[in-house]
């Protein structure tokens, strides 16, 4: 397991989140004033945490969504935005020809979209979930040989599938019977992961102080 701590979240409310659309990877989505709210509740509770100007390094997923939430965040903790890593590595499952349309239209063509737990069932022509885990475990290897884990702290700020898919690799949770990967929970947007030690808490967010071993 890589050394120190990584606080990963997923990126603020977007227009396509408040209307059910399925959000594509080139698309840069603006946040909502929801989307603000919650990137500003996760900056706080960063701040809380870790101090003003903390020793860490920002990873931020190439996306509009997620670049602007971590400009809120670097905000928060007086950090320099312009420093942060940026990796398509960290974008969100890639839906395919589904991306851009609504989550309804989709699903009276198709059927569920939206499986159990909150997953997304992956697109005919999309990607599926160890295609996640297998970029997610390159990023993982190239920020160790790149010297990156040397104990400092790392925020993520990235997106809700493909960050369950890198809590659940971090935090050794079981393997999905259905999707042949680690899948961690799902968690309400605007909150915050924390692992260390291959150990999972939720430090801010809806459900707080639960562990995982």
């Amino acid at each position: 397991m890589k050394s120190g701590r990584f606080f990963i979240m997923r990126h603020g409310e977007t227009v396509y989140n408040a209307s059910a659309r399925l959000q594509s990877n080139h698309i840069h989505t603006p946040l909502t004033r929801q989307g603000f709210e919650q990137a500003l509740a996760m900056g706080k509770a960063l701040r809380e945490e870790l101090g003003a100007r903390p020793p860490v390094v920002l990873h931020i997923s190439e996306t509009g969504r997620a670049l602007q939430t971590a400009a809120i965040i670097a905000e928060a903790l007086e950090l320099d935005w312009f420093e942060a890593r940026r990796s398509n590595a960290l974008k969100e499952i890639d839906m395919g020809s589904w991306c851009e349309r609504r989550y309804a239209d989709v699903e009276a063509e198709e059927g569920p979209v939206i499986l159990a737990d909150h997953l997304l069932r992956p697109a005919p022509d999309g990607e599926d979930y160890p295609a996640i885990a297998s970029r997610l475990e390159c990023w993982l290897e190239a920020i160790e040989y790149e010297g990156l884990t040397d104990g400092r702290d790392h925020i993520v700020v990235m997106h809700g599938i493909s960050s369950r898919v890198l809590r659940g690799m971090m935090a050794r949770y079981p393997v999905h019977p259905d999707h042949g990967v680690p899948i961690a929970p799902s968690l309400v947007q605007g909150s915050v992961a924390l692992i260390e030690g291959a150990r999972e808490r939720v430090l801010f967010g809806a459900e707080r102080g639960i562990e995982h071993a």
